[in-house]
């Protein structure tokens, strides 16, 4: 059984989530597990500067491609699953992943396949899974199953750590805050979701699995993150707009708008965050039966029309 892990791990974070997710299946001598990074020609760099972080702001909003280095996907082997980890920026996939699903190899990659998406995310992802499910509708692929871990600290103490994480390098605990980013136990525990995957490759039985993976944890919502976000949304339609309305993203017309930016959207999560995080939780509590409706569509890998 042939296996395809592809992958995109600017901090090495997703790589160790995929590594102990997969592990029932990389240690069972019957599968074949190859792992794929997935890179983009221009390198984004880690830690990140202030103006490179924001730059990438509306390339990742509205998912404009960047050219990839040639994907090394072995073409000889009939892939029985693909697993596709990504990561989301600026509450999308991140570019190279993006990149990738937008990439006419991913045509032959991808056509006719049985995928299970594999996410590490800060808190919020729901619309950009809505991303991915229709690129590889387009890419006739079949999605079988989604896998999320997230940082389960409060929403603006991990902006907190995020932030020291992406622009210093740092993710230890410090100041009574925790340790940045998805915590260990849940990386460790993550084998059983591979064990779900491992046993349906072995029954040979790849059709939809996630309310088997979903009984096991797989996919938790808060409903006040998904207002948030799809407010969130909104405004950062707005802001890349005005950001690429001086030029795309080597032309250096922008940085002034992109430097401003970088100052306007961090005083806004920190002063905004705790009133919108409250309406939020207010709006969830008044719309309970619809917004229970939404969770479950966004639980299952149907695609609304």
């Amino acid at each position: 059984m042939k296996v395809l892990v592809l992958y995109y791990s600017q901090t090495g974070q997703l790589k160790d989530i995929a590594n102990n997710c997969l592990s029932p299946l990389v240690n069972d001598d019957s599968v074949d597990v190859n792992f794929v990074k997935v890179e983009t020609e221009h390198q984004f760099p880690f830690p990140w500067t202030r103006l490179t972080f924001f730059n990438a702001f509306p390339e990742s909003v509205f998912g404009i491609p960047f050219k990839l280095k040639p994907i090394q996907v072995d073409e000889s082997k009939d892939y029985d699953l693909i697993i596709l980890a990504y990561t989301v920026w600026y509450l999308n996939p991140s570019i190279p992943i993006s990149s990738l699903l937008q990439n006419e190899e991913a045509k032959r990659i991808f056509n006719g396949k049985k995928v299970v998406t594999l996410i590490g995310s800060r808190n919020m992802w729901v619309l950009a899974q809505e991303r991915v499910k229709r690129h590889l509708k387009e890419l006739k692929a079949d999605l079988i199953g989604n896998i999320v871990l997230i940082d389960r600290n409060k929403n603006l103490v991990s902006i907190i750590t995020i932030i020291r994480w992406m622009f210093y390098g740092k993710k230890d605990p410090f100041w009574g805050f925790p340790r940045a980013g998805i915590i260990q136990e849940d990386i460790e525990s993550s084998n059983r979701f591979g064990e779900v995957l491992l046993n349906r490759l072995k029954q040979n039985n790849l059709s939809d699995m996630q309310e088997e993976l979903n009984a096991k944890g797989a996919v938790e919502i808060n409903p006040s993150l998904v207002i948030l976000e799809k407010r969130a949304t909104k405004l950062f339609h707005m802001y890349g707009n005005f950001l690429i309305k001086k030029g795309g993203f080597f032309d250096k017309e922008r940085l002034g708008r992109v430097g401003l930016l970088s100052y306007l959207l961090p005083i806004g999560a920190f002063i905004l965050s705790p009133i919108t995080t409250l309406s939020s939780f207010l709006i969830s509590v008044i719309k309970r039966k619809e917004l229970a409706a939404e969770i479950r569509y966004f639980k299952q890998n149907s695609l609304r029309e």
